[in-house]
């Protein structure tokens, strides 16, 4: 299986207006963050700490991956890329979801980015500005079993982003912005031979300070 593309990125992260941080933390833009790889794993064994740097400037180009392991964790972050950058184009125009939606996402994450989707509509909010994905870590991948999974630490700077209400009002003083990236947890699952974002946190302790 091939990886699926690499796309620039401009966004997504952990935005949250007061109270709703969860909720409003994928309003973000991510530049793409090549993805790193490990040293020789053992195809279908768990990969730890694979590790990707991310950055504002044009991406430098990587290395193809040779191995199951290797593929797989650079199409589940490629995954995990397609949601920020789909949730930022979605959250910028503020009147629906992402026609193709389905292609990256599965489950809880679809149900999310749904949500968020009819919430921003009905209330006439949209997004401007951008912020970048500044790593992206594979933490954890189980290769083998019926359901092939993969974790990935997401670092997202959301530092640059503002959301106006209806009027034209800045909202960034109740946004979330703790002035550094901040770390979202991605699960990707394999699904009919696509790897597909389906879980999403943001935990208390954060990595990516």
């Amino acid at each position: 299986m091939k990886p699926r593309r690499r796309i620039a990125l401009t966004i997504i992260g952990c935005l949250a207006i007061a109270g709703a941080i969860v909720a409003l933390s994928l309003a973000l833009t991510p530049h793409t963050a090549p993805v790193g790889t490990s040293e020789n794993p053992v195809a279908g064994d768990p990969v730890q700490g694979t590790d990707t740097a991310g950055s504002t400037a044009t991406p430098v180009p990587t290395a193809t991956p040779t191995n199951r392991a290797d593929v797989a964790a650079s199409a589940a972050a490629s995954a995990a890329e397609d949601v920020v950058s789909a949730t930022n184009a979605m959250l910028t125009k503020g009147n629906g979801v992402p026609p193709d939606l389905t292609d990256y996402t599965s489950g809880f994450v679809e149900g999310e980015l749904r949500a968020l989707a009819a919430e921003r509509e009905s209330l006439g909010y949209t997004q401007v500005g951008k912020a970048v994905i500044t790593k992206i870590t594979t933490v954890a991948s189980t290769l083998t079993g019926a359901h092939p999974t993969i974790t990935l630490n997401v670092c997202i700077d959301s530092s640059d982003v503002d959301v106006l209400d209806a009027s034209g009002k800045s909202l960034k003083k109740s946004l979330y912005n703790p002035g550094y990236p901040v770390l979202n947890v991605y699960g990707a699952e394999l699904i009919s031979g696509e790897w597909k974002i389906t879980t999403h946190d943001i935990p208390a302790k954060d990595n990516c300070k």
